[in-house]
């Protein structure tokens, strides 16, 4: 079946790809003169990952789009807002949910006021580079964790003012589990404000994968090693009952985690060791948690049938991995799925996305 014929997809989690240059225009002067002069410093604006983020091309298997072998979308700069439009167009996606790709890394940043002034200035140059030249192109933020009573006001300015659909949360760096207390009011704005917060991998630091020599065995585990901690820590402390109205994706580790925490959580159920916390099936069934995932792991019609089709999303990850034309080849493969039916399909290339983030 081809993709054009099908309803349009969202896409939960794809990327923006920054240009420091163009970022440099919207940033205070010393985040400013580390976005032109990166060399003179030995840094960019944002950490590194890790040690192990830069592998040999020829570790992987160039086919149809999927890493070596990309057919670029347009002839723009990619991962730009014009690149995207055509992405989106070829793949029949119509919106994005973007994350950053050189800020996955700003939990590690140590110095408050660094952090606010670098946060704003990613925030003001994707509101204006991407979210303002299309309502397709929806960027989550960056706040300031470092600082939570910074990190609640700049919640509060790119939702209401900047109109992006809410915040990134990273999975790794910050000196505190996310489920700390220390961070509760971020988590009541949120819920307040009643936009989404999305805790999404991205580098291995801290997750005791130091000694790894190369991007192969790190990729595997370390996107969901950082949201099952990420998500254990959020509910056992409680946020989700605390605050009702809170929304959370976690993003870039695929589904099959899940299982892992459907099972552990259910077995500290069986013993009396949730306290007063539900279990992670109940909160992925009553529309607090979203899944981010790609239509062809082997677990989530599982999952599915196990805890419903209400808490999983179609992911592309484009432009890091992927090119349109195996976007299209997931979403055709989707709704070829034998072990779903058309609902669940629909809700999963988009429905649910649609709800989560306020797309409707």
């Amino acid at each position: 079946m081809d993709a054009t014929a099908l309803r349009p997809a969202v896409d939960a989690d794809g990327h923006i790809m920054e240009s420091l240059a163009e970022m440099a225009e919207y940033a205070h002067p010393a985040v400013r003169e580390l976005c032109l002069n990166p060399q003179n410093f030995f840094r960019t604006p944002f950490p590194t990952l890790d040690g192990v983020h830069w592998p040999k091309p020829s570790v992987f298997k160039a086919e149809h789009g999927v890493m070596g072998d990309q057919e670029l979308a347009s002839k723009h700069r990619k991962g730009s807002a014009e690149d995207w439009l055509e992405f989106l167009e070829n793949a029949n996606v119509e919106y994005s949910v973007m994350y950053t790709s050189e800020g996955l890394t700003v939990g590690q940043i140590r110095e408050e006021e660094y952090a606010i002034a670098v946060c704003q200035a990613y925030n003001d140059y994707v509101a204006d580079r991407y979210r303002r030249v299309s309502p397709k192109l929806l960027p989550m933020a960056l706040i300031p964790m470092q600082k939570p009573s910074a990190a609640v006001e700049e919640l509060r300015r790119v939702v209401k003012e900047l109109k992006l659909p809410g915040a990134m949360l990273p999975s790794t760096g910050l000196p505190l589990d996310l489920g700390h207390e220390y961070y509760w009011p971020i988590y009541k704005e949120a819920a307040d404000l009643g936009c989404a917060l999305g805790v999404h991998g991205g580098s291995n630091v801290g997750l005791g994968l130091g000694s790894v020599n190369s991007i192969l065995p790190s990729h595997v585990i370390h996107h969901p090693m950082g949201l099952m901690i990420a998500a254990v820590s959020m509910i056992h402390n409680g946020l989700f009952e605390k605050y009702p109205g809170l929304r959370v994706a976690f993003t870039e580790g695929g589904c099959g985690w899940t299982t892992v925490l459907l099972d552990r959580m259910a077995r500290n159920a069986e013993l009396g060791m949730m306290g007063a916390y539900r279990t992670f099936e109940h909160y992925c069934q009553n529309g607090q948690i979203l899944i981010g995932c790609e239509p062809g792991e082997g677990t989530l019609p599982y999952l599915i049938k196990r805890v419903g089709p209400d808490a999983f999303a179609f992911s592309t990850d484009y432009p890091h991995e992927v090119d349109f034309r195996a976007v299209r080849k997931e979403i055709e493969a989707a709704y070829a799925q034998p072990d779903l039916t058309l609902e669940e399909k629909n809700k999963l290339l988009g429905d649910n996305a649609r709800r989560f983030f306020n797309l409707d």
